[in-house]
């Protein structure tokens, strides 16, 4: 399985677990590369964005953002989404 991963600003490597196109914009689900080597129960999930040109990843612009992006993933996603 070869999956696409990208690195963040922190300088650490993510794959690209999902995306969704919300309100026009493009949000990037991603999992760190070294947290799932270590494949642990629960992934902790990072959530960015596309820019316009969706050639540069962004960070969101506020809680409210992060939130519906969120929901979004979530609703789209419940069923595999453990509950414990």
């Amino acid at each position: 399985m070869n999956l696409e991963t990208v690195t963040l600003e922190d300088n650490l490597e993510y794959v690209i677990m999902d995306t969704l196109e919300i309100n026009g914009i493009k949000y990037l689900y991603l999992e760190n590369v070294k947290y799932l080597q270590e494949e642990k129960d629960k992934p902790e999930i990072v959530i960015r964005k596309l820019d316009a040109t969706e050639e540069m990843i962004l960070g969101l612009d506020s809680e409210e953002e992060y939130l519906k992006a969120l929901e979004s993933y979530v609703s789209k996603n419940h069923e595999n989404i453990d509950s414990d």
